[in-house]
């Protein structure tokens, strides 16, 4: 005996399921009501851009093992998505506008007003997913920041962000700046697909979070060594080709205030995170909700009244050189030649002999 719990019911337009075509009712908006006591059950699911939608057909009456499909092709019913079957369960999956209380707000399903919900999951789009990432791969290949580009040129500053927000792990005002300046710069130099390999060079004046978003978006990064860190506490970055031509933008000195009125609820909750070190579960979900909200917003902002931009002659250093590796006599690591010390005519590592080094972390750059 199987028990299956009914735990709400769909809302919608189409009220009898003959002669609703399932094309047609995929394209109107539908509800998904959930009973009280299944509620909680909904807990973040508003996060999920699509879900599946378990229900029954609680209208359909009798089946046959072959079935004309709409298209008037003769199939198995199991190769159809017809609702006279054996068990009369439909699956559908749909998109998520929104989330009210216990009620889902859908486009995409195929189910009549009154019809049962069995059951609610997030959509497994990992095989779709997987396709796309193959046919991607193949062009990247070629060209690993293709795409990226295409988004700078179009000024795609909100999906620049979204995949900014995979390298910095969250969403802050401080990286949509990264993003937006970083996009600026690149238009305003007429940045192409060859420019690179150390030709393009990023000078940033600050370790904060728009430093992210311009690593980013220009690709200038300290391993492929087109990133300069100027250690001055500045919002501020220049880009530059190797013709020393560069263009500098800088946060205004009223940005803050003007920014600060924007997102009063993302700036009270980075206070309690960061300023009051408060790390707690419910206040990181709170900072992560609101952040990604000031993030987007701020990318609406006018640009003019958040920086300053100012045509620049830059100092370009020689091309990166490659230096050997030597082993260190204690740890037997291998290190740069040019960061060795020798003691007793052997080669060791800074570490290794206690001698100080540069390190940069949160407070800037300092001798360890």
């Amino acid at each position: 005996m199987i028990n299956i719990k009914n735990i709400g019911i769909v809302s919608s337009k189409f009220k009898e399921a003959e002669p609703s075509d399932a094309r047609l009712m995929k394209k109107e908006i539908s509800y998904v009501k959930v009973k009280e006591e299944f509620a909680e059950g909904l807990y973040k699911i508003e996060k999920s851009e699509f879900i599946d939608i378990v229900f029954h057909f609680h209208q359909s009456e009798n089946y046959e093992m072959k079935t004309h499909t709409y298209s008037g092709d003769y199939k198995g019913v199991f190769a159809t998505r017809s609702p006279k079957r054996p068990s009369a369960i439909g699956v559908t999956t749909v998109k998520l506008l929104e989330r009210k209380g216990n009620t889902l707000k859908v486009t995409g399903l195929d189910a009549i007003d009154g019809t049962p919900v069995l059951d609610i999951k997030t959509g497994d789009t990992y095989l779709l997913q997987q396709n796309l990432e193959d046919i991607n791969n193949e062009r990247l290949k070629n060209d690993p920041r293709k795409d990226i580009m295409a988004l700078i040129l179009a000024k795609d500053t909100e999906r620049l962000l979204l995949k900014a927000g995979q390298l910095h792990g969250h969403y802050c005002p401080g990286l949509a700046m990264g993003v937006m300046a970083a996009t600026h710069a690149m238009n305003e130099l007429k940045v192409n697909d060859s420019d690179g390999l150390e030709d393009l060079l990023a000078i940033t004046e600050t370790n904060n979070c728009l430093s992210d978003g311009v690593q980013f978006v220009t690709g200038c990064t300290f391993g492929n060594n087109a990133l300069i860190f100027k250690d001055l506490g500045k919002t501020a970055f220049t880009l530059t080709k190797r013709d020393g031509k560069g263009i500098r933008i800088a946060s205004r000195a009223d940005a803050k205030e003007y920014m600060h009125k924007e997102k009063q609820a993302f700036t009270e909750e980075y206070a309690r995170l960061v300023g009051e070190q408060d790390h707690s579960k419910e206040r990181k979900e709170n900072y992560k909700l609101n952040g990604i909200q000031a993030a987007l917003h701020t990318l609406k902002l006018d640009f003019d009244k958040i920086f300053k931009v100012e045509r620049i002659d830059v100092e370009i250093p020689e091309y990166a050189p490659s230096h050997e590796s030597i082993i260190c006599t204690k740890c037997s690591e291998p290190i740069m030649a040019t960061r060795i010390v020798e003691k007793n005519k052997k080669p060791f590592c800074l570490e290794c002999v206690g001698e100080a080094f540069g390190k940069l972390d949160g407070q800037g750059v300092h001798n360890n």
